[in-house]
């Protein structure tokens, strides 16, 4: 089905518009469930990080206490 090519600019504004507001609501529908999405996402990731930065960073700490044994500083001598 093809639209009729000669009409009047009035209807040619009306269609537009209807193209228009259609177009709209289909950004809109779209923008809403990708901000919900995104909003839901963003919440699961902010627990995790909540939970696994303090993890990672207790066991680097450990580690890095486990891998290098206390040696007392070494003494500058003072011969010459």
């Amino acid at each position: 089905m093809r639209l009729p090519r000669n009409i009047s600019p009035a209807a040619a504004r009306r269609r537009s518009l209807l193209f228009d507001a259609a177009l709209g609501i289909l950004l809109g529908a779209f923008a809403i469930i990708v901000a919900a999405g995104i909003g839901v996402v963003g919440f699961f990731a902010l627990l995790c990080a909540v939970v696994l930065i303090p993890w990672y960073l207790l066991d680097g700490t450990l580690g890095r206490a486990r891998r290098s044994p206390r040696r007392p500083a070494p003494r500058s001598s003072s011969r010459r």
